[in-house]
């Protein structure tokens, strides 16, 4: 159990989402036990990365100047930003856009990058622990989808 632990953990930290989920199938794990085991590791995460933002956004000493400089260029951005006409869009749809972007499969989205948008959306803890877990639900059922049945078609798994 150790090194199929091992080996999921490094397929995890390799290729994401769907390296675990590969991992877990070609193992031999069952499709059930592979969805379980990928989101109790996007759940594990989670947490990490919502302390890391938090304790980097509050505790972070910067020169008064340089504050000053990097309060002006935000709210610049900020107010550039709130004119244009995806905002009202976004602002909208803001639960989706993070259930999405935790749910794309692709390197270097899911649930670090979903923590981040949370955060920049105003969301609490609960509230977005919970959106970015309906996310990462959703995503790894697609992904355990694409590989195992494929798999199962041609006689791979």
């Amino acid at each position: 159990m150790l090194s199929q632990s091992g080996i999921i953990f490094t397929a995890y930290v390799a290729a994401g989402r769907v390296g675990a989920v590969a991992a877990c199938l070609f193992l031999g794990i069952s499709p059930w036990e592979t969805l379980i085991i990928v989101v109790l590791i996007d759940l594990f995460q989670i947490p990490v990365y919502g302390f890391a933002l938090e304790t980097s956004k509050k505790h972070m000493a910067l020169p008064k100047r340089f504050q000053s400089w990097v309060d002006r260029k935000s709210e610049k951005f900020r107010t550039r930003v709130q004119g244009k006409k995806y905002w009202p869009k976004l602002l909208r749809s803001r639960h989706a856009a993070i259930i999405v972007v935790t749910t794309v499969p692709f390197r270097g989205f899911g649930v670090l990058s979903a923590t981040v948008l949370a955060v920049m959306l105003g969301y609490g803890r609960v509230q977005g622990t919970m959106l970015i877990f309906a996310g990462s639900i959703i995503g790894s059922l697609i992904a355990v989808g694409a590989i195992f049945f494929p798999g199962r078609y041609f006689g791979v798994l």
